[in-house]
């Protein structure tokens, strides 16, 4: 269990932890010379059965709660301390209304320096103590009053904590996150980083990503609530000493992540809710400091559904930032005012990376509505209901955090279909596909009534029809199903029903065995489009214009600015890039490979090699490809 002090400066929150663990947290000096908590210090404590209960101790003076709100992310419990004498106090309200907004559920009070005050005094900071808490999760904490230098009501306060803790349970869900709140370098080892585990597990040995910056690590050594360990998970601090970075790459506010599931992003969809003591409402466009985990970046409020939120009002805002930050469904977040000098408002992120464009539509609302379930699989399943462009299942992955296998679950537990090959993968709901494709074989259908010049329609011509609604990426996948169930013929980029057919006039026909001729000859580079019109007689632009017709018949399919290919011969290109990606291996065969692969020039491998990512038969990852229907390593 992971215990965080609170409250004002000076009321013995430092004093009370050295009480309870035997340790000092100041350990700057200036901390030590004044007698002033600045920065985040920790103390452990060993519990009677084997396990370790982890304390951070906060800042209380108003210039540092920057420092307090990065230590108070993601505890278990709270130990609010209030001085008898002083009672409740200003760093008080703002500290546990910053509780409040992370979320934080349980809370404990210490009642200090209880030798300067009679009875009397004590029931009244006692009441003020209540009504303070009261309108939040922590109402009805029970407080004890201590003396912290003379050991004066310290035992019943332990008790209480190791109660607490034999309680407190924590499920090890996600991919594993840290939040970076300390970096130092250990003679010997190297980098070290310090902080609380937001969720999943860590083991010696596993390779990681320090995000925004995107830098890849290996953990050499762990400890665990201050214990050399193999293993740290969900709950805990943990010291990760990292190989692979200087300390001066990696700060507080980062996040240590597993690869692949979480992006920085510029744009949080939040739902918040404003402090009841804000005497102004939050307005649109209203400069803030976001803190999120350890870290704080300035940024802007846009509000979606009103012009402002009134004071004690909650609703959904995006956070558009000066700098990326590293989020997930469920993140609590806190804002203060642009001097950060106040506690506004705070809430949970509810979609980490969203739009830029059309974030206050109605439409994007309702997504946003669907998505903030607590439950995975009903998020999803409110999603499909809603979205006819369907779900884009990576990114639903990294916006609830969620690793290979947990996202499998989800997907067992959710009526849905994934068509196409390959990833991304794009997830619609059941009646939403079949809907679909049967649109697609009337639209066809009506193609052919209306178009009698040509064999059919391509994909692009598909997506431009309003009724259809759907985007070029879905028309593909629906045409890729529909043509494996014999519904649709493909010939080249065009589609038609099984039957029909049309028939070439004889001058294009005559023309068009020449073209062929020139395009398919065995052994030879297929030309460009003007040195094939010099050597038919054309000129570039009749006969550009010929080949958009013949197109239309699924004769040839344009594959470049200046270059257009035959189906057949696009097919043996296609089974070079497999002949290089066989021979290159997991990792991906770089255009060179596959150069050599087809026999031909340089640009006209490039040219080749964007046709084939843009029909879905190549991935391309960074500078190398691999074949879209290859299985995942």
């Amino acid at each position: 269990m992971i215990v965080a002090t609170a409250g004002h400066v000076d009321h013995g929150k430092t004093t009370l932890i050295r009480a309870l663990t035997g340790v000092e947290t100041d350990r700057l000096p200036e901390e030590k010379a004044r007698g002033l908590t600045i920065d985040l210090g920790f103390a452990y404590r060993p519990l009677p059965d084997g396990s370790v209960m982890g304390f951070i101790d906060v800042p209380g003076h108003e210039r540092f709660v920057r420092n307090m709100v990065a230590g108070v992310a993601a505890i278990d419990l709270a130990l609010i301390v209030v001085a008898a004498d002083d009672g409740v106090m200003p760093q008080t309200r703002e500290h546990v209304a910053v509780l409040d907004l992370l979320g934080v559920p349980r809370a404990l009070v210490a009642l200090t320096k209880s030798d300067r005050a009679d009875a009397a005094r004590l029931d009244a900071v006692k009441a003020e103590i209540a009504a303070l808490l009261a309108p939040t999760a922590m109402a009805g904490a029970r407080v004890f009053p201590v003396v912290a230098t003379e050991g004066m009501g310290v035992p019943a306060l332990q008790d209480a904590l190791e109660t607490a803790a034999a309680a407190c349970s924590t499920t090890v869900a996600g991919g594993f996150r840290l939040a970076v709140d300390r970096v130092f370098v250990l003679k010997g080892a190297g980098t070290v980083v310090t902080g609380t585990i937001h969720a999943g597990s860590v083991a010696v040995g596993d390779r990681l990503l320090v995000l925004p910056a995107g830098h890849e690590v290996r953990v050499r050594s762990i400890h665990a609530q201050d214990r050399p360990a193999q293993q740290a998970r969900q709950g805990e601090r943990a010291a990760l000493n990292l190989a692979g970075i200087d300390h001066d790459a990696v700060a507080r506010g980062d996040w240590i992540a597993t690869a692949g599931l979480l992006r920085p992003s510029l744009r949080l969809d939040v739902a918040l809710r404003v402090l009841e003591s804000e005497e102004r409402p939050l307005r649109h466009w209203t400069p803030v400091h976001v803190h999120l985990g350890a870290g704080s970046v300035p940024g802007r409020v846009a509000v979606l559904e009103t012009g402002a939120l009134a004071p004690g009002a909650q609703g959904r805002v995006q956070l558009v930032l000066d700098r990326p930050l590293v989020a997930a469904w469920g993140d609590r977040i806190v804002l203060r005012d642009q001097s950060a000098r106040r506690t506004v408002a705070g809430g949970h992120v509810v979609d980490p990376e969203s739009p830029a464009r059309g974030r206050a539509r109605p439409e994007r609302l309702a997504r946003l509505a669907a998505m903030d379930r607590a439950d995975p699989a009903a998020a999803l399943a409110g999603l499909l209901a809603l979205d006819s462009t369907g779900v884009d299942a990576a990114w639903f992955a990294r916006a609830r955090n969620l690793p290979p296998e947990a996202m499998a679950v989800v997907l067992g537990d959710v009526p849905h279909v994934a068509p196409g090959r390959g990833e991304p993968r794009l997830l619609l709901a059941p009646e939403l596909w079949a809907g679909l494709r049967e649109a697609v074989l009337a639209a066809v259908a009506a193609d052919h009534a209306e178009h009698r010049d040509r064999l059919g329609p391509d994909a692009a011509m598909l997506a431009r029809l309003p009724e259809l609604k759907a985007a070029r990426a879905l028309i593909d996948r629906t045409l890729a199903a529909l043509a494996g169930e014999a519904r649709l013929v493909r010939r080249g980029a065009v589609v038609h029903l099984p039957g029909h057919s049309v028939t070439l006039a004889p001058d294009d026909r005559a023309l068009w065995q020449r073209v062929e001729t020139e395009l398919d000859r065995e052994g030879a580079t297929p030309p460009a489009l003007y040195p094939l019109a010099e050597s038919l007689g054309q000129t570039p632009g009749d006969l550009e214009h010929f080949l958009e017709r013949m197109a239309g018949f699924g004769l040839v399919q344009k594959i470049a600015r200046n270059r257009w290919l035959t189906p057949a011969r696009i097919a043996r290109f296609g089974e070079a890039a497999a002949v290089a990606a066989q021979a290159a291996g997991p990792d991906g065969f770089s255009a060179a490979q596959f150069r050599d692969a087809a026999g031909i020039g340089r640009n006209l491998a490039i040219d080749l090699l964007e046709f084939l990512d843009r029909n879905g038969t190549t991935l391309r990852r960074g500078d190398l490809r691999a074949m879209a229907d290859a299985p995942e390593t």
